[in-house]
């Protein structure tokens, strides 16, 4: 970090990562109509994460055999444990196959931006100017961007939906909403109430990730400005509080594990209960 103890502030971290990166003194800001495309730090980590995930599980899949090692078999225990202790445990049997795809992809997707962003990467390299200072590591999830949650929560919402209608048809689907024991006078209310309930599971999902994941490094980010700060008063204050980062960020990797799997879980169980509606 480039700043000055008596300058630097943890909110800043936040507000560059939605400014465009530069590479050679140009920023790679694009506009597509009235929607900003510019590659940013949250864009970059994001790409990071894609790109981390196809190269190991590629590796993975062209080193497998019949007779596993130890990589292949805790591999397959996870696969096994995303299949059947979190999709199969909440989905109907016929709709594992079909879904099991998606919610594993979500799991490892978001656990891998939370852990990724637990690690100081020195994104300025990216710029020639870096070669006239040092160059600055800074952590960030892209997870505690809600631009992020939010996209990840309506991806959900509209499968969700689709599925529904999908196996039930679209007619009995949202007939389905209302319990058909219900007074006549109060299905239209009960309708409305559960439009307004699914809509509020794009809010649950998105805020709830997006906010343990915000909470986890601010207090990091605020734990480093003390570093710089109480560093010039004293060294042992400093070591002290190193040791609270690094125990900050050992709870932030069971939070991220916790949180991908909450957003999964979540995920699938709304889409089967679409599938498999009570009546």
């Amino acid at each position: 970090m480039s700043e000055s103890a008596g300058q630097l502030n943890p909110a800043d971290e936040f507000e560059h990562a939605l400014r465009p990166i530069s590479i050679g003194g140009h920023q790679l800001s694009f506009h597509l109509g009235p929607f900003d495309m510019s590659i940013n730090t949250v864009v970059i980590y994001l790409f990071m994460a894609a790109f981390i995930i196809a190269v190991l599980f590629i590796s993975l899949a062209r080193v497998a055999k019949v007779l596993p090692d130890r990589k292949q078999v805790a591999f397959e225990a996870l696969y096994e444990f995303l299949r059947d202790g979190l999709v199969g445990s909440v989905m109907p049997a016929s709709a594992v196959r079909t879904w099991f795809p998606y919610i594993a992809t979500l799991f490892t997707f978001i656990l891998f931006n939370n852990i990724i962003g637990l690690l100081p990467i020195p994104l300025s390299l990216l710029d020639e100017s870096w070669a006239k200072h040092l160059p600055e590591f800074k952590t960030y999830a892209a997870t505690s961007n809600l631009n992020v949650t939010v996209a990840l929560a309506l991806m959900t919402f509209f499968l969700t939906h689709i599925a529904g209608m999908k196996t039930n048809g679209v007619l009995r689907y949202y007939k389905n909403w209302v319990p058909g024991t219900a007074p006549g006078v109060m299905k239209p209310f009960l309708f409305v109430l559960h439009a307004i309930s699914e809509v509020f599971r794009v809010v649950s999902l998105s805020v709830r990730l997006w906010a343990n994941m915000l909470a986890g490094h601010i207090m990091i980010l605020v734990f480093y400005s003390l570093i710089f700060m109480l560093s010039l008063a004293t060294a042992y204050l400093a070591v002290l509080l190193e040791g609270g980062v690094i125990a900050i960020s050992l709870f932030e990797i069971f939070v991220a594990g916790i949180q991908a799997f909450i957003f999964a879980i979540l995920s699938a169980v709304y889409i089967g209960g679409a599938i498999h509606q009570e009546h």
